[in-house]
């Protein structure tokens, strides 16, 4: 007697519920029996006339996923025969994933390998599990392997986000689909910091401070700023003097104060170069250029080129011709340096405010004032104002322009008649309020000499050439002119000049002969007759 198979196997799904599941092939009647139950619980049931095999209860996979019956079967004729029966479970999606904790933590390194695997999550489920990650993960960095560790997928930056909070999802691989069974854990992420942020300066490069700051006076604060966290963040400043140790900075706090006193006329502006280190391993560093301009402040009188400006000028000069141009420099700056000019006394001059030409307002007059002194001023424009002065010496220089005067213009002489000849009898004078040889005069009788009787020599020396008759002409008038240099000009005056008569003319009766009449009775003192003589003398 022998069975058509030698072995027998059936699959059963776990949540079958009791009823027969499998039979045996017979060729005759036969009895069949089980010999060898490897549950030893009766879990299924060999119909020994049938061959039919019946579940007795439910079954369930996650405790045994595969049965093996031995059975026997014996009939009067023949000897017993022996197979073998397999009974397999198909598991059936009863039991959702079950993390072995709500949440984890973990902390990985910002610069950890694409790859690294850093957490193992545990889900307790006995089918198969599907591992996502169903939230938090929205630049797609974490992964979670078939066999549930979690795992970098692209680079990580504390700087940018230092904390992942992720909601994992387990699921099995229940089928359908919508009989699938799931579970999920919370992971926390901390994303340790590395030191690969150098520090950034976050503050100007240039700063201005006036010059008179005092010693040790705070001129700023330094501000750099690194990114990293702990040590790898905490920035400690230095400060390269290459002015020597005009600067000093502290360097926890950034502060950078002066050291040595500023003169903007000696330098205006200073470079310091400023690093700013972190502490991190390796240490990262950042340096800058910081400019430090330098203000001016009024500290600085004017100064003129010259103490002393002279000039000479013709005191024909036009109004407005320009004379000279003062100069003064100022060491400071901007306004403090800008200089304006002006004269400290009315004055025929006028001075640009800007410029420092100086120019005639007003006509001169050298015979009036031949010589001008004037106080120039520069001041600048500080608040606190501060100025210099100068000398300005004008000397006018002469032109003939003044007409000579005789002194005195008119004058009378008296002079003998029969006197001798030549004879000096007058010296002209005159007064030319000129210079030099606009002074030189030349005299000269201009009218009343018509007989030649007078010469006039150039030098004013009044002579009478012949002697006079004071009886033909007792008195004379010369019109004199007194003439000087380039353009001559000409002064006038006169000389009366009076004959005074001398004794030197008999009387003359008129008639020789007189004859008169008297009576005799006359009495006495009667004027009984005129007689008439004539003297041509005076007196």
């Amino acid at each position: 007697l022998a069975f058509s198979k030698s072995v027998y196997s059936f699959e059963v799904r776990e949540d079958t519920a009791p009823a027969v599941v499998g039979r045996i092939e017979r060729g005759q009647p036969l009895a069949y029996t089980v010999l060898v139950d490897d549950d030893g619980s009766g879990l299924f049931l060999l119909n020994p006339v049938s061959g039919e095999f019946t579940l007795t209860r439910a079954l369930d996979y996650e405790s045994e996923q595969h049965y093996i019956l031995t059975v026997g079967s014996r009939s009067r004729a023949a000897q017993p025969a022996r197979l073998r029966v397999y009974f397999n479970i198909i598991d059936v999606n009863d039991n959702p994933p079950i993390f072995s904790s709500d949440s984890y933590s973990a902390a990985v390194a910002e610069d950890a390998s694409l790859g690294t695997c850093f957490l193992i999550l545990n889900a307790t489920d006995a089918d198969s599990l599907n591992w996502t990650v169903a939230a938090g993960n929205e630049h797609g960095r974490f992964a979670v392997s078939h066999s549930g560790a979690l795992c970098l997928q692209k680079e990580l930056d504390r700087e940018t986000m230092s904390l992942y909070i992720l909601t994992i999802q387990v699921s099995d691989c229940g089928q359908p689909l919508s009989s699938r069974l799931t579970g999920t854990a919370r992971v926390t992420i901390l994303v340790k910091d590395v030191n690969d942020n150098a520090p950034s300066f976050k503050s100007t490069g240039m700063i201005h401070i006036p010059e008179d700051t005092p010693l040790h006076t705070e001129i700023m604060v330094v501000q750099a700023v690194d990114l990293d966290s702990g040590l790898n963040g905490h920035v400690l400043y230095e400060l390269q003097n290459w002015s020597g140790s005009r600067f000093r900075i502290n360097s926890t706090t950034g502060t950078v104060y002066l050291e040595e006193p500023l003169d903007r006329e000696l330098v205006h502006v200073f470079k310091v170069r400023l690093t700013a280190r972190d502490e991190g391993i390796p240490q990262l560093s950042t340096s800058m250029n910081l400019t430090v301009f330098v203000e001016d402040v009024n500290d600085n009188d004017p100064a003129f080129s010259r103490s002393l400006y002279n000039v000479t000028v013709s005191e024909d000069l036009p109004r407005g011709t320009s004379l000279l141009q003062v100069h003064a420099y100022d060491a400071d700056a901007g306004p403090n340096g800008l200089l304006q000019y002006h004269l400290s006394q009315d004055s025929p001059f006028l001075l640009e405010a800007v410029g420092g030409v100086l120019s005639l307002k007003d006509k001169l007059d050298r015979e009036r004032l031949p010589t001008h002194i004037l106080t120039v001023f520069a001041v600048d424009q500080g608040v606190a104002k501060r100025s210099a002065t100068a000398i300005v010496q004008i000397t006018v220089t002469d032109i003939n322009d003044c007409v000579p005067l005789i002194s005195p213009p008119s004058v009378t002489l008296h002079v003998l008649e029969n006197e001798d000849s030549p004879q000096i009898i007058h010296q002209v004078s005159a007064v030319d309020e000129d210079l030099g040889l606009n002074t030189l005069l030349l005299f000269f009788i201009d009218m009343g000499n018509e007989e030649d009787l007078f010469s006039l020599s150039p030098n004013g020396t009044l002579q009478m050439l012949q002697s006079l008759d004071r009886e033909q002409r007792s008195q004379y008038t010369l019109h004199i002119i007194a003439v000087d240099s380039t353009p001559p000009l000409t002064g006038t005056g006169t000389i009366q000049i009076i004959v005074d008569d001398v004794n030197d003319n008999p009387p003359i009766f008129v008639e020789n002969l007189i004859t008169a009449v008297v009576r005799e009775d006359i009495p006495t003192g009667s004027t009984f007759s005129m007689i008439h003589a004539s003297d041509l003398d005076d007196g």
